[in-house]
């Protein structure tokens, strides 16, 4: 007979949780849906019922194909370069305790040579070095022996965006 209770209650105790977990969505939508639609309004009065996606534009930019010209490019005037020689022209001389500016260190040498050739093309500065000091390529521009040569070369380094550079202590080569 206990046994009959036990069962009985464990029955209507499981229907009861099956009937009340068994409740429908589909008397909550339209309920979500009319406060979707409801005009909110502020303490004001004011109805907020603006909607912005229509006025949603896309915006096409061109970009202008305009050549660059190297006298746009030079803007700092108290930088005196020299004039250019070929690399095979010079040798050199000696080589000496100085400072070089650090650009880059990388693991890719595409990389390295891509921005050397930037950094040459954009300082007019003849001595742009990439070098493999294991596992990583270095690219250094410049042979300074006075450390005040080199900053000036980093800052004008860091105002054309190259945020990462620094002074450093290298074996500068002296040319003829």
């Amino acid at each position: 007979m206990h046994r009959r209770k036990t069962l009985f209650c464990i029955t209507i105790l499981f229907s009861f949780i099956l009937i009340s977990c068994g409740t429908s969505t589909g008397s909550r939508f339209p309920q979500e849906q009319e406060y979707k639609k409801k005009e909110v309004t502020d303490s004001a009065g004011y109805s907020e019922n603006f909607d912005l996606t229509k006025y949603h534009s896309k915006i096409d930019i061109k970009e202008n194909a305009k050549p660059v010209d190297s006298s746009t490019t030079d803007v700092w005037y108290s930088y005196h370069s020299s004039p250019n020689t070929s690399d095979t022209a010079q040798t050199v001389i000696k080589t000496l305790p100085g400072y070089r500016v650090l650009v880059l260190s990388t693991d890719d040498l595409d990389e390295a040579n891509n921005l050397r050739s930037d950094i040459y093309f954009k300082t007019d500065h003849a001595a742009v070095y990439v070098i493999f000091d294991p596992p990583f390529y270095k690219v250094e521009a410049g042979d300074f022996s006075d450390i005040n040569d080199a900053q000036s070369l980093s800052f004008k380094l860091k105002q054309m965006g190259y945020n990462e550079v620094r002074v450093v202590n290298e074996t500068i080569n002296k040319f003829n």
